[in-house]
C-alpha cells in the first residue's frame, strides 16, 4: 500500500513497485489523478487505485477494516501522503497547525494502527516493511517551517516507537528524510521564497522510489532504520 499515490513521490513510488511486481493499493484524493496512474502503471504487477481521504476517520477505518477481513495480510505499508504550510510563528495559523497534524501524524498513525494485524499476519510468513517518507525538516527545522516541522519530528518518534514494538513481529520500519525534491510541493516553496524554480537540480521522485524498492528488498536479516537522502547538486 503506498499512501499519497496521487502525485509526487508517492506516484512515483506505486509506478516503481508495479513496475517490480508488486500488487500495489494506491490510496490517493485526486480521483482524475487517481484514474490517470492506473492508466500509466506498466509492468508485471498490479495497480489498485482507491480513492480516499485518509484524515476522514469513518471512511478510513472501513477502508482499512475491509482490507484486513479481504486480504488478511499486507506485505508492505510505504506513507508518503501529508499537507504543507509555511508561515513564520508570528504569522502562523492554528487551523493551518491542526490540519498539518490530522494530514501528517494523526491519519498515518491510525491507518498504521488499522493495518497492524495485516502486517503481523505477513511478517509471520516472511518480512513486511512499513516505510514512512519524512523530511530533512524532521531532524532540524528552519525558519518558517515549525508547524510543519513539528508533525515531522513527531512521526519520527512514531516511527522509532513503533519499531521498537514490532521488530519480533519480523515488521521493519524505516524513516527517509528527504531534501529538496521536485513535486509540486518544492514549487510552491520556491516561488514562496522568490527562487526561481530548477527541479533538474533536486532529487527527482523517482531517485526516492528506488530507494524505497531497495528498502524492501532487503533480506529479512536487515533493517535499515532511518535513511537521509539529498540532493548531489546544490540549488544555492
Amino acid at each position: 500500500m503506498v499512501t499519497g499515490a496521487s502525485s509526487g513521490i508517492g506516484r512515483a513510488v506505486a509506478l516503481q513497485l508495479v513496475g517490480e511486481g508488486a500488487t500495489v493499493i494506491a490510496i490517493g484524493r485526486d480521483e482524475t489523478r487517481l484514474a490517470g496512474l492506473a492508466k500509466e502503471a506498466d509492468g508485471p504487477g498490479t495497480l489498485v487505485a482507491e480513492e480516499l481521504d485518509l484524515t476522514d476517520d469513518a471512511a478510513r477505518d472501513t477502508f482499512a477494516a475491509a482490507l484486513v477481513a479481504s486480504h488478511g495480510h499486507l506485505d508492505h505499508l510505504v506513507h508518503c501522503a501529508g499537507g504543507y504550510v509555511r508561515a513564520p510563528v508570528a504569522e502562523s495559523s492554528v487551523t493551518d497547525f491542526d490540519a498539518q497534524y490530522a494530514a501528517n501524524v494523526r491519519a498515518p498513525f491510525a491507518l498504521t494502527r488499522a493495518l497492524l494485524p495485516a502486517l503481523q499476519a505477513a511478517g509471520g510468513r516472511r518480512i513486511a516493511d512499513i516505510i514512512v517518507i519524512n523530511s530533512s525538516q524532521g531532524v532540524r527545522a528552519t525558519a518558517g517551517t515549525s508547524q510543519f516541522a513539528a508533525t515531522q519530528h513527531a512521526m519520527r518518534a512514531v516511527a522509532d516507537s513503533l519499531r521498537e514494538e514490532v521488530n519480533a513481529d519480523r515488521i521493519r520500519v524505516s524513516t527517509i528524510h528527504l531534501g529538496r525534491t521536485a513535486t509540486p510541493r518544492q514549487e510552491a516553496i520556491h516561488a514562496w521564497e522568490g527562487r526561481v524554480y530548477r527541479p533538474e537540480l533536486l532529487l527527482q521522485p523517482e531517485d526516492v522510489a528506488e530507494v524505497v524498492v531497495c528498502v524492501l528488498a532487503l533480506p529479512p536479516t536487515a533493517e535499515v532504520t532511518e535513511i537521509h537522502l539529498r540532493p548531489a547538486k546544490k540549488d544555492l
